[in-house]
């Protein structure tokens, strides 16, 4: 079996049906290992860039999987053909780039319930924020350790546009329960006090009440 990392391990355990495609694949490690495993019947691998295409290709053919893994240049959904797809895959990518991703008209057919997992590795908050306000509503979320820790989103359209809390956009549907959760708050409150310590000792000080605000409301998120 082609071996995972813990990231892309974590995102092919929330995959829920047969038909995926996998947005910015890296080689195409997820697509061959869904395939090689039968989680799945069809991956459909992208990439905005005819290298890593390249590169993907080689590996479906050291693993025989050609057949069941399809290749395609396309920036975010643009090109991808909507039909039968169970599960969409964007994972490696900065929140914000994830988000526009999902903003783009080509793809609107996400809100017929396709599974979504992603895999920010930067902003999170920013893209939780947008899900919530847009209609996604988070299913599952897990702490993952790959070197640095991140987190893996199981999420879907359900119509449901709200607003959410600073803290709810940070935590999101973490686990407390989990053993990763409390590593990876730890890491978004050293960057909180980072960023304030930073602009307390900015030559131009900007009020730092509501970074303060928002470190307190996730302490006590902890302690519930």
């Amino acid at each position: 079996m082609i071996p995972l990392s813990p990231r892309l391990l974590c995102c092919a355990s929330m995959i829920q049906g047969k038909y995926v495609c996998d947005i910015g694949t890296d080689h195409a490690l997820l697509p061959i290992y869904l395939i090689k495993s039968n989680r799945c019947d069809h991956v459909i691998a992208t990439d905005i860039r005819e290298g890593p295409l390249a590169a993907a290709k080689a590996g479906l053919r050291r693993h025989r999987v050609e057949q069941s893994v399809e290749l395609c240049l396309s920036d975010g959904l643009d090109k991808i053909p909507s039909k039968n797809i169970t599960d969409v895959v964007i994972a490696g990518m900065g929140g914000e780039t994830i988000r526009d991703i999902l903003a783009a008209p080509a793809a609107a057919w996400l809100q017929r319930g396709t599974n979504l997992v992603l895999q920010p590795m930067t902003r999170a908050e920013v893209l939780r924020k947008w899900l919530a306000e847009n209609g996604f509503t988070l299913r599952k979320e897990t702490a993952v350790k790959d070197v640095h820790l991140y987190t893996v989103m199981q999420a879907q359209y359900t119509g449901e546009c709200k607003a959410i809390s600073d803290v709810e956009a940070y935590v999101g549907k973490l686990n407390l329960a989990e053993p990763l959760t409390k590593m990876y708050i730890a890491t978004i409150l050293e960057r909180l006090h980072n960023k304030r310590n930073g602009i307390e000792q900015s030559e131009t000080p900007i009020d730092t009440a509501e970074i303060q605000a928002l470190i307190q409301g996730i302490n006590q998120w902890m302690k519930k």
